[in-house]
């Protein structure tokens, strides 16, 4: 089957080799319970509720090859109304927001990455309503096991994710993945398991995302016709590479929530601010600092922004303190390095991440808005030129400016160029001074279509 020949595992063809290498050795896997028993009640009855006690490693005390794990800079409202399974990973700055009458259910081997926003429940026009009811929705949010929420999405309850699918629920052998993109939303939505939603694309009330199909990026589903039929040109039929892919991505989240775990175990500061990577996992080894002006590696568990791993920084401490809004997360705990110029200035909740094996490279004087998303993972070469599986650097100019909720992924971007207002680049290389407009998703090296929401 396509899921036993696809593992990310099987892509690993080299170790990170850059930076301030600080390698630890791998602990006995009996460590933490033996250090944190009188913490293990928490682990039994009451189930994996992400409070004080909890945070953290979820469920406190519990062994690293099951816990979930929260990095310490998420916002939880109710935490007693949130549940989670094993193998959870929470990255920097989401936000789960539950209450009384809105519990938020995540399952084992999801993931919720950084600045995902996921609300319980939220007001609705009295159309929106009746449209959320009539799908059989009434509280809560409800995602399933091996779901993935990349940065910057956005759930708005009730909704459910992974739940249902005919087919592929009657064969637990099969794929089962759900993957939400960077920037997109689902609203007041049920999306099946096999499932997915692009970049800056969104799912409205009352929608049923049916196994097999994903939306297109950019992308606005606000009927049942529109998410059935691939003919009205909003969603496409998932392919092999979609499941390898997604597959690949939970693999890595799931070795984040154990490792992360690890590393809080040997030293709770090194999980906070400006700190190591977890490293000790297949697709990124080694610990590194992050490197700063002037050139030294650096570990500020106090900083209000989250810096990991093999990032080098050409500004200094203050520097970065002045030019840098809040929420902002720079982790280079997969692909690395990530290396930065000069910051003209970096809005709020900003991110920088790569895929394992890749880097990203960004030159002076860029500016970034707020909800800016730059992910590396190789440009690849299409067309004509194609060099088998050989892919090109994700790499950012000078003078560049990123608007407000712009995406950049497996792209280079030259000098003085500008991306537009919840724009996204994908997979494409511009031309020096080359301008963006907003709302719209540029896609190998052409206009696929407007961002329509």
């Amino acid at each position: 089957m396509m899921h036993q020949t696809m593992s990310r595992r099987d892509l690993i063809k080299r170790a990170s080799s850059l930076g301030v290498v600080l390698c630890l050795p791998h602990l006995p896997t009996s460590f933490a319970r033996t250090s944190f028993a009188t913490s293990l009640r928490s682990e039994q009855a009451e189930g994996s509720h992400p409070t004080e006690l909890n945070r953290p490693v979820c469920p406190f005390g519990a062994a690293p090859e099951t816990a979930s794990f929260i990095d310490p800079t998420a916002r939880i409202a109710h935490a007693d109304h949130v549940t989670l399974g094993q193998h959870v990973y929470i990255g920097p700055f989401a936000s789960l927001l539950a209450d009384e009458h809105a519990e938020i259910e995540i399952g084992e081997e999801s993931n919720v990455q950084d600045n995902v926003r996921i609300y319980g429940s939220l007001h609705r026009s009295a159309d929106d309503e009746a449209r959320v009811r009539a799908l059989g929705l009434h509280a809560g949010v409800e995602i399933a096991e091996r779901c993935i929420l990349a940065h910057g999405a956005t759930v708005k309850g009730p909704a459910q994710l992974g739940v249902g699918g005919g087919p592929i629920a009657a064969n637990p052998d099969e794929h089962q993945e759900v993957f939400l993109s960077f920037g997109c939303e689902v609203d007041g939505a049920i999306l099946e398991q096999n499932t997915g939603v692009s970049a800056l694309a969104r799912v409205g009330p009352g929608v049923r995302l049916r196994s097999g199909f994903t939306v297109l990026p950019g992308k606005n589903v606000t009927t049942q016709a529109e998410a059935d039929d691939p003919d009205l040109g909003k969603v496409r039929r998932i392919v092999e590479d979609d499941v390898a892919f997604n597959e690949a991505v939970i693999e890595v989240n799931v070795g984040f929530a154990q490792e992360y775990t690890r590393m809080f175990y040997l030293d709770a500061s090194s999980v906070r601010g400006i700190n190591l990577n977890p490293g000790l996992t297949a697709f990124n080894p080694a610990r590194h600092a992050p490197i700063l002006d002037p050139g030294l590696p650096s570990r500020v568990p106090e900083f209000r922004n989250r810096i990991i791993g093999a990032v080098y920084l050409s500004d200094s401490l203050n520097r970065l303190d002045a030019v840098m809004g809040e929420r902002i997360s720079l982790r280079a705990d997969e692909g690395d390095p990530i290396q930065l110029g000069h910051i003209h200035s970096m809005g709020d909740d900003v991110i920088f991440h790569a895929l394992e094996e890749s880097d990203v490279s960004v030159g002076d004087n860029v500016l970034y808005g707020e909800r800016v998303i730059v992910h590396g993972g190789g440009r690849r070469v299409l067309g004509e030129q194609s060099i088998g599986d050989e892919e090109e650097p994700t790499f950012i100019g000078d003078e560049v400016t990123l608007k407000d909720q712009s995406v950049v992924f497996r792209s280079q971007i030259a000098r003085g160029c500008s991306i537009g207002t919840k724009s996204a680049v994908v997979n494409s290389e511009l031309p020096p001074r080359t301008v963006i407009p907003d709302r719209v998703i540029y896609l190998n090296n052409a206009i696929f279509g407007p961002v329509e929401w």
